[in-house]
């Protein structure tokens, strides 16, 4: 038996924007845990597809980009999440295209990335058909192992889009559902590079009918002059800088997620949840992990990794109060039905 072949899976699943990074940072620094790092987030657009996938088919899932990550690397647009830099000798480039487990999940978890990743293409290379979440299942107890871990944890900003399908997926992992104050989620999702693209690449969906961000469809020949400085060939920076994307949109867009998402985990044993608040983490971040730790089968945390696990906390003020008091109102709106079921216990 592997060292944590007893101990199920832990997927954090969260709206984005909420402190789910931080949360795999700390993770990161406890050896006892694997942290996968946005690992199901750039598979997108479909992280969990249906079908069999033998080793040649799962590798392309986890290699090949989506043109929305692609064209972000060309462009210089600068998601924080994306943790691969390629220099002179690096192995992929931005006009090669970066796979999308080297995005983030692999520098998360090594000094030396395209090592790992060559280690994990062979391991993939001798996998025997199977539905994509299982091949999933393998590679996470591989790496699990492999980094001496005993636990993984997989963390993916948004997920919640498709926590049914996790839910149903994987029938023994638990979930950590981190929340917070949707209106700060809204706010940063505003002035933050990756959703501002994702609110472009919808935008251009809806006036063109095709978005070359989001699909390989080739858009029309003749584009509204109002649109060029968005396609990525006629890409313009600061016009890119002063879109401006409605935080009360975002706000809908975060409460829309909730949601159901809340119905979800209430479907499920209580064993197998811990919903926990940003709020919490960074008022008592050792407390939090510790409860975090043991929710994950890790009864005995390192009291180091707490101390330094809560070292990476910044508490900051709400920035959505800056805003003007109209815009206020109405992202409050659409998020109230939302934070009162988190917050409010109805």
């Amino acid at each position: 038996m592997t060292a944590g072949a007893d101990r199920p899976g832990v997927f954090v699943v969260s709206s984005g924007r909420c402190g789910s990074t931080m949360l795999s940072n700390m993770f990161r620094l406890n050896p006892e845990i694997l942290s996968l790092s946005e690992f199901l987030a750039m598979l997108l657009p479909d992280p969990l597809p249906p079908g069999e996938f033998d080793a040649a088919a799962y590798w392309r899932l986890l290699t090949e980009p989506w043109p929305f990550f692609r064209h972000a690397y060309r462009l210089g647009v600068r998601i924080p999440e994306f943790l691969y830099l390629s220099g002179p000798d690096s192995k992929f480039t931005p006009a090669s295209g970066i796979p999308p487990i080297l995005i983030t999940a692999l520098p998360h978890l090594s000094e030396d990335p395209e090592g790992l990743y060559d280690e994990v293409g062979a391991f993939v290379a001798g996998l025997t058909p199977a539905p994509a979440p299982a091949q999933h299942r393998r590679l996470f107890g591989w790496l699990r192992d492999r980094l001496g871990a005993r636990v993984w944890v997989e963390r993916s900003g948004s997920s919640l889009l498709y926590l049914r399908q996790l839910a149903d997926q994987f029938p023994d992992a638990k979930f950590v559902h981190l929340y917070r104050d949707g209106r700060e989620c809204a706010y940063s999702m505003s002035r933050n590079a990756g959703y501002r693209l994702g609110a472009v690449a919808m935008m251009l969906q809806s006036r063109l009918g095709v978005s070359p961000y989001l699909g390989d469809d080739k858009p029309p020949d003749q584009v509204p002059p109002d649109l060029r400085p968005f396609m990525p060939e006629t890409f313009d920076h600061e016009a890119f800088d002063r879109f401006e994307v409605p935080v009360a949109e975002l706000g809908q867009f975060w409460s829309d997620m909730i949601m159901p998402a809340l119905d979800v985990l209430a479907s499920l044993p209580p064993e197998r949840v811990l919903q926990l608040s940003y709020e919490d983490v960074v008022a008592e971040p050792r407390q939090t992990l510790l409860r975090l730790a043991r929710f994950a089968g890790l009864p005995h945390a390192d009291g180091g990794w707490l101390d330094r696990a809560a070292g990476l906390v910044e508490p900051r003020a709400p920035r959505w109060l800056a805003l003007p008091e109209e815009q206020i109102h109405e992202l409050t709106r659409v998020c109230e039905p939302a934070m009162r079921r988190l917050y409010g216990g109805s």
